[in-house]
């Protein structure tokens, strides 16, 4: 089978340049209205935001998905990149305000009043609270990770390969976002999540990727997939599957352990701290 071709052209590459290009004059535009010190703010929000743009266009586009096509273990390395590091990148960016002041005002003004007082865009305010909601985001993080690594669905994925920069890149971009909103704010609107369902979310995610490491490295002795047997063979695809599931597993504590302390940290300062969280906790029992 033909490997795909070095650079490609993938909808995420020009969704990415798209969107930057209508950031920077959205900056532009709002630089106007900001003192010197926001401006500064505002700018170094920007580097952030355009380094996780170009994250997220030389994963789609660069000659790494044609590296990763023979070896499970460098795919499970960009699917980690795609759903837990670059995710936070456009969060912290915070690329919503730059963009909508990019549309001119009196268009800005009537599409947003539209949005909220229409009544028939009703089932589109209801559409979007269901899809920032924080339980879905923990739902769609982990339903689509499983998924793509369901065997009969990652084997047609690798056979055919427009569908990793169309359909499962996009994907892992996506639910990344929904999923770390949980956690982060991304100005000026705060997390989206209490700090009892951030709890939940590691909890959750952590025990979901470590029964997923576990099924593909101590729970199986052939190999799931069929392209990497193709290319390299049974006993080589089972060892290089072993690898990712390592990756998948290690790659849990980089995300699991900062996240944690960050919501340890805004226990601690809230409502007197953890400890005194705990002893009322003890008190109330």
């Amino acid at each position: 089978m033909p490997l795909p071709a070095p650079w490609q052209l993938t909808p995420l590459a020009v969704v990415a340049v798209a969107l930057c290009v209508v950031y920077e004059y959205g900056l532009r535009c709002l630089a106007v209205r900001q003192s010197t010190s926001h401006r500064r703010r505002t700018r170094r929000r920007s580097i952030v935001f355009y380094v996780g743009m170009l994250g997220a266009a030389l994963v789609a586009s660069s000659p790494l998905e044609r590296w990763a096509m023979p070896w499970l273990s460098i795919h499970m390395v960009l699917h980690v990149v795609e759903m837990f590091y670059l995710p936070p990148l456009l969060i912290v960016g915070a690329a919503w305000v730059p963009i909508l002041f990019a549309v001119p005002l009196e268009r800005r003004r009537r599409v947003l009043s539209a949005y909220y007082q229409a009544r028939s865009l009703r089932w589109l305010r209801s559409l979007s609270s269901l899809l920032t909601s924080p339980v879905f985001a923990i739902v769609a993080f982990n339903g689509v990770m499983i998924f793509w690594h369901l065997p009969a669905v990652y084997d047609w994925a690798a056979w055919h390969d427009w569908s990793m920069g169309w359909l499962m890149t996009p994907s892992f971009l996506v639910v990344g976002y929904l999923f770390w909103r949980v956690f982060l704010g991304s100005h000026p609107a705060p997390p989206r999540g209490s700090t009892r369902i951030q709890l939940v979310s590691i909890v959750v995610t952590a025990f979901v990727m470590l029964v997923l490491a576990m099924s593909m490295a101590i729970f199986t002795k052939d190999p799931w997939y069929s392209m990497n047997v193709f290319m390299d063979g049974s006993a080589s695809a089972l060892r290089d599957q072993r690898f990712a599931a390592g990756i998948l597993w290690v790659c849990g504590d980089f995300w699991v352990v900062p996240a944690l302390v960050l919501v340890l940290y805004r226990l601690s300062n809230r409502d007197g701290g953890v400890f005194g969280s705990l002893e009322r906790a003890l008190e109330a029992a």
